[in-house]
């Protein structure tokens, strides 16, 4: 499923990171309850995930997060991607100095 649509939302704790994100090459954005906050982009996602939620930024520590959508991409495109959803989504965390 795509990120932004309304049904791939899943809630923000570890337990639904393990058992819904694969160890994969992809993309990932994170949202509170009103709006966007993060994208991102990883070779493992489900890694990447779990290192946010525990706390590796301080700027997504600061916010509610309430959950997450991801796609697994290939490494070539990733990047692009990422960039694509930013462009749409307008995630309030995102500045490249964070990735």
């Amino acid at each position: 499923m795509a990120i932004g649509e309304i049904n791939a939302r899943y809630p923000w704790n570890h337990e639904s990171i393990v058992a819904h994100v694969p160890h994969a090459s992809g993309v990932y954005a994170l949202f509170d309850s009103q709006k966007w906050i993060y994208v991102g982009e990883a070779a493992d996602i489900q890694t990447e995930l779990l290192r946010h939620l525990n706390g590796n930024n301080p700027a997504l520590a600061r916010n509610l997060l309430t959950g997450f959508q991801f796609e697994v991409v290939a490494a070539a495109q990733r990047v692009a991607r990422q960039d694509q959803l930013i462009s749409a989504l307008q995630p309030a965390c995102n500045h490249k100095s964070m990735t």
